[in-house]
């Protein structure tokens, strides 16, 4: 019975460890780019955890799991150099839960051991006081990864940015709690340690309270996690919302600069119009006179003076027009091929404010991602079938998109992320606010983006 007993206990062990390895996985995968890389970290946790339990001398119980959170943390940061402070920070959380989670159910145990004592368990044959160990054990282990994933699952609905970059301060701020329950964890075990060492015996055996008074304060701990991270996602929801009304000020911004270079075109359309019985006069003398290369150079002056008001661009509005004809200089700047084929729905219930912050945020993305490509170009294209509005641009773009599951949209690793990310959502606000979405793809070595919107 006894090479049972050490098969049974070495089992339970095994699966303790891979479960906290599964579910470290399950912490991890929503906040990392490449899902690869929260697999390993799992795999490596188990893997370090396993060898550390069978190596031939003791090694402390929080040493070792610290050692194995270290490994799956150094496993993350080489394949995913991205938010080193969010990993740290959850390191430190899938280790202070995943001790919580073991006070928790190591007291149900315990309890259900209670339960047994009563049949006097112990006085039955070897078998029987095998047996309930046997089904004991695998309680504690499926109680113990419930609640871990519970806890885990929990964790993962208050931390609702898992994608925007955690500062160095605010690491400080969200490891001031976890450190606390650190402080207590140690606590706990050093007192516990000490009475073993004196008395010779286990304090909670001494002493059942003692088992309450650590799951209260485990129970407090992970609200105290908790609150601290709703705390967090305020902040950075507070953030965001600036962020997004300084996006939103910057295009009125640009909207009262249009309005005024459309206001001086007309002006200079009135100016010309006056003059043009003018340059009739002038014309008509140059060919009365019978100077042809001088009526030739005149008009060819006209001409040219008429085509810097109008411009090559006839959308329809001209708020437009003078957006495409920005964007297309800024594109030629950079020597970006533009070409546009887009149409103002005229008669349709479509304020000009919300095509312009469309144009502004999907041209200024597209100009962005034609950076490193060799032949860099944007095409943008607009059309109507019956209500609905469609524009689809598509840019040059070297790499691979890679898009948030909640959001949709792109995350990128360029430092500059989170403000890229807000024109994609300005686009998207307008785009729902007339009944449409967003659609991204990457085709043949192009972002493309479609933009639909339902129009009375």
């Amino acid at each position: 019975m006894e090479l049972y007993w050490n098969i049974a206990a070495k089992t339970v062990s095994v699966a303790a460890i891979g479960m906290v390895s599964y579910v470290l996985y399950l912490l991890v995968k929503p906040f990392i780019q490449n899902k690869r890389a929260a697999v390993i970290a799992g795999t490596v946790h188990f893997a370090a955890m396993m060898i550390m339990y069978f190596i031939p001398h003791e090694i402390d119980s929080m040493a070792a799991h610290a050692a194995g959170v270290l490994a799956a943390f150094i496993v993350m940061y080489a394949l995913d150099r991205r938010n080193r402070e969010q990993k740290i920070f959850l390191c430190f959380t899938i280790y202070l839960l995943d001790w919580i989670s073991h006070g928790i159910t190591i007291l149900l145990r315990n309890a259900g051991y209670g339960v047994f004592q009563l049949f006097q368990v112990e006085q039955q044959e070897a078998w029987v006081e095998f047996a309930v160990f046997v089904f004991m054990s695998a309680f504690y282990v499926l109680t113990r990864f419930l609640c871990l994933k519970l806890l885990v699952y929990m964790v993962n609905c208050a931390y609702r940015y898992k994608l925007e970059n955690m500062t160095g301060k605010e690491l400080v701020l969200m490891l001031s709690t976890p450190l606390s329950v650190l402080a207590g964890y140690c606590a706990f075990e050093f007192f516990s340690d000490i009475y073993l060492m004196e008395s010779d015996q286990y304090l909670w055996r001494v002493h059942m309270e003692f088992w309450w008074i650590k799951v209260i304060y485990q129970l407090v701990s992970f609200v105290a996690i908790l609150l601290s991270i709703f705390t967090y996602q305020k902040i950075k929801s507070s953030h965001k919302k600036e962020r997004e009304d300084a996006v939103l000020i910057e295009q009125m911004d640009h909207m009262k600069e249009h309005i005024s270079e459309v206001e001086a075109r007309y002006a200079e359309i009135r100016r010309l119009k006056h003059d043009m019985g003018n340059h009739v006069v002038t014309l008509e003398n140059l060919v009365l006179k019978k100077q042809p290369q001088e009526a030739e150079k005149y008009l060819a002056r006209l001409k040219q003076e008429l085509w810097e008001i109008s411009g090559e661009e006839s959308s329809g509005n001209p708020v437009v027009d003078v957006i495409l004809k920005e964007n297309r200089r800024r594109a030629e700047e950079r020597e970006i091929c533009f070409t546009a084929d887009f149409h103002y729905p005229g008669e349709a219930a479509m304020d000009a404010f919300d095509l312009s912050v469309i144009l502004n945020n999907t041209i200024n993305n597209a100009i962005e991602g034609c950076e490193g490509s060799d032949h860099p170009e944007i095409q943008l294209v607009s059309y109507r079938k019956k209500n609905v509005y469609m524009i689809e641009c598509a840019n040059s773009f070297v790499g691979e998109i890679h898009l948030d599951e909640e959001s949709g949209l792109p995350v990128t690793s360029k430092k500059d992320a989170q403000e890229h990310g807000y024109g994609l959502i300005s686009i998207r606000n307008v785009a729902q606010k007339y009944y449409g979405d967003i659609d991204i793809r990457q085709e043949n070595g192009k972002f493309i983006l479609g933009i639909m919107m339902m129009l009375g």
